[in-house]
This record gives C-alpha cells, structure tokens and sequence, in this order.
C-alpha cells in the first residue's frame, strides 16, 4: 500500500499543534492570573517559532518538489487548508521573530564607552517595543488557527477517517493544547526556561508552585477532554459514518494502527500519564519526576495520535 502523507506531514502536525498550543496555554495563564507571569508567553515565543520553522521544512520536504515551495505564498486561497496552513505557519514564526527581537532590543543595555552593533540596533529598533502587547495578542489569534487548522486539513478530504467528522479537528485541538502545555511544563521544570527569559531580558524568576499545581489541574482536565473527544469520534465512526466508517474504526482498533492506537495514543499518551498527573496532584509537592514523565509521555502520545490517523486514514 502506498502511502501519499508519510511520516514527515505527521511530524508536521504534531509539531505545529505543540507549537500552537504552547502560546495558547502560556497566553491564557498570564491572562487569567492578572498579567503575574509574563515569562511564560515569552518563554513559549522562543520554543514554538524553532518548532514552528522545523515544521515548515518538513512541510517543504513533504512537498517533493522543494524549489518551487515558493508557491505556496504567491496566493493566499482561503479554500485551500494547505495554502491556509502554510500562511498561518508563515505568519506565526514571523510574528514570534519580530516579538523576540523587540523583547531582546529592551533587555539589551549598550555600552556607552563602546558602542557596538548590536547597541546600536537595538537602539534603533527599541521605541517599537511599545506594540509587543498588540503583537501577543497577534500571536494569540495565530496561535489559536494554527492548532484548529491542524485537524480541518484532514477533514477537508474525502478519505471516511477524516472527512465530515467535526470531532477529528475537536481532537486535534485538545492534543495540540495538551501537548503544548507539556512542552512548558518539561521546559520550566528542567529550568531551561528560565535561562531563556534571563537571556532575553527577564529576571530569570521561577514559576510559582502554585502557577506549577494550576497547570497540572489542567493537564488533568484536558486529558480527560481528550478521551471523552476521541471515544466520541470513534463512535461516530463506527455508527455514523457507514461501512467505510466501521473499516475506519477496524483499522484503529484491530487492524495495522492498533498497536500505535492502543499502545501509543492510549496508553502511554493518555492513561499513564492521567495516572501520573493525579497522583502528583494529590501530594502536598509534585513529584518532579513524574510530572516531567507525564509530559514526556503527552508529547509522544500527540505524536502516535497523528501517527494513527494521518497513517491510519489512509488504509481505508
């Protein structure tokens, strides 16, 4: 059988969804408790936009033909998922370039014995820090089409894994949110996010305990979103959608995915790390260890998850 997506558009997609969620979980936090951790969205801008740009390199890679990639920018279709896609992508990084830069120009203290280059362009590039808010929230709204896009592009086909399902973007966006809040939690517990925040001009302040419990809760939360959502959409599936509905959910469930579904995107991405996080959350102190295993495991299981459908959808 020949596969037309391979591995490099489930990467892809996995990696944009991270990148996606992380600025959306990070933008929210700071939001909601009041602007107290301003860190976190920068510390998402300068994990998701390498992300982001490696995704758009596999994008290129998947495409085959890599020098006319171009192409995709010479027009914006709104009714092309992928042309939609790769402009989002596109805006997204550059958004977060321009973000970083503004951020660095204010950190950046010149010399005034020896003026340098850098002191110097960030002398010239600093009065446009006053529009970083307005870029946030920018970002924000990128942020929120790049992690839905994700899932219409598939269900934009006509393969019956993915067509007409309005669940499969719903899944896709609790994995995409899942897994980008992961990806914060592995960098503020490792401290590699605070050396980022200091490096571009932050204080380098922990992340409070109290900030480290809210976002477990809501690791808990969304894990458990996400198993309603996908016992949903396989039901829908194999109910509602006619024979190539139930072919759909016998390749999941028993077929050629079933060891990436069951064992991937069940097991290690949804249950053991449910276990995991309500473990540590009943504890006066979260265990590091576990919750740096459970959003390992989370990350992974976004990655078996697209594995599973992406792949999966096309052995009908």
């Amino acid at each position: 059988m020949t596969l037309t997506w391979k591995w490099e558009l489930v990467i892809y997609l996995w990696i944009a969804g991270i990148a996606g969620g992380a600025f959306f979980t990070a933008f929210l936090i700071d939001r909601f408790t009041g602007r107290k951790h301003e860190q976190l969205p920068k510390i998402a801008v300068f994990t998701s936009v390498p992300l982001v740009l490696l995704g758009s390199l596999l994008l290129v890679f998947d495409l085959g033909e890599q020098l006319r990639a171009w192409h995709l920018f010479t027009r914006f279709r709104v009714s092309s998922p992928m042309s939609m896609g790769s402009w989002i992508l596109l805006l997204f990084a550059l958004n977060g370039v321009v973000m970083i830069a503004l951020w660095w120009s204010k950190s950046f203290e010149p010399s005034e014995a020896k003026p340098t280059v850098l002191s110097r362009v960030a002398r010239v590039i600093r009065p446009a820090a006053a529009v970083v808010g307005i870029l946030s929230w920018i970002e924000f709204a990128l942020a929120v089409l790049l992690i839905a896009y994700t899932g219409v592009l598939l269900s934009a086909t006509n393969q019956p894994m993915w067509s007409g399902i309005l669940l499969l973007p719903a899944l896709f966006v609790a994995s995409a949110i899942s897994t980008g809040m992961a990806l914060l939690v592995l960098v503020l517990r490792t401290g590699l996010g605070r050396l980022l925040n200091h490096l571009f001009g932050g204080k380098g302040e922990p992340i409070p305990s109290e900030t480290m419990h809210t976002m477990g809760i809501a690791s808990i939360a969304l894990g458990i979103i996400e198993i309603v959502v996908l016992v949903g959409y396989i039901v829908w599936l194999a109910f509602f959608s006619g024979a190539a509905g139930a072919a759909a959910v016998a390749v999941l469930l028993t077929g050629p995915m079933s060891l990436i579904f069951w064992g991937g995107v069940v097991l290690v991405g949804l249950v053991i790390p449910l276990v995991l996080e309500v473990v540590s959350a009943r504890g006066k102190e979260a265990v590091v260890g576990s919750v740096l295993a459970s959003a390992s495991l989370i990350l992974l299981g976004g990655l078996f998850l697209r594995a599973a459908v992406l792949l999966g959808g096309q052995m009908v």
